[in-house]
């Protein structure tokens, strides 16, 4: 099981990518498994009437609140966001089980310490067969800033734990280099090519040797903002 961490700044454009379709259309049923607030976390997935800014708001609620008192100036680097994978042959975790992954992550790495009202607010999204993406705004309600320190490492640890719980299967401390599985719609769109599967392993091979080079340094540097947070969100109706 895979965590990376890493931070940025714009709530609603995470969002608009974990509930639009992708980069190549391999996003299915986006919906939400667990949040800080079940009943006041609007599922733009499920809920037709729920809109991307409205979660957004709700999410943002106490970065607001704290932008107001700086006079104006936001929080940095506001935006907390750690995807969960699975390993490839284990099993498919049900909804139910990623949420207690997503509960036992947010409560190790001090986002979201069990039993504490004043909590950061969060959301785990899934959207694909073997992971989700866990996403908080790192501003508590007291105004304070959770401790979060060594988040990525202590976020391995729980993993390790929880592989181990869960039967599934069991990586090295440190270990970031698992590939993931390819969800439904690669394997269909790979068939419909040239070259059909044996093209999909080649190309995951090559992305798989890059991570190797490159994902060992997660552990001690924060991994860069993803794309989608960094910059201005995809144009697209609010839903």
């Amino acid at each position: 099981m895979v965590p990376d961490v890493s931070t940025g700044s714009d709530s609603r454009g995470l969002i608009v990518y974990l509930f639009g379709p992708g980069r190549r259309d391999e996003h299915t049923d986006s919906h939400i498994v667990a949040a800080w607030d079940m009943a006041g976390a609007p599922d733009p997935g499920r809920d037709p009437a729920a809109t991307y800014s409205q979660l957004a708001k709700r999410l943002d609620h106490h970065v607001d609140l704290r932008t107001r008192e700086l006079g104006g100036k936001k929080p940095p680097q506001h935006v907390w966001h750690c995807p969960v994978r699975t390993a490839p042959g284990d099993r498919y975790l049900t909804d139910a089980e990623w949420a207690e992954v997503a509960r036992r992550i947010v409560h190790t790495v001090g986002i979201a310490p069990e039993g504490d009202e004043k909590a950061c607010r969060w959301i785990a999204v899934r959207h694909a067969d073997d992971h989700i993406h866990i996403m908080a705004t790192t501003v508590r309600a007291d105004g304070r800033r959770p401790r979060t320190h060594r988040d990525g490492q202590r976020a391995q640890v729980e993993c390790r734990k929880i592989e181990a719980e869960f039967g599934l299967r069991r990586l090295k401390s440190g270990d970031l280099t698992a590939p993931r599985t390819p969800t439904s719609a690669e394997r269909a769109k790979a068939e419909r090519q040239p070259g059909g599967h044996g093209t999909a392993v080649a190309a995951r091979a090559g992305v798989r040797g890059r991570c190797r080079r490159t994902q060992g340094s997660r552990l001690l540097h924060r991994a860069p903002v993803p794309r989608h947070q960094g910059q201005d969100p995809p144009r697209t109706r609010d839903r």
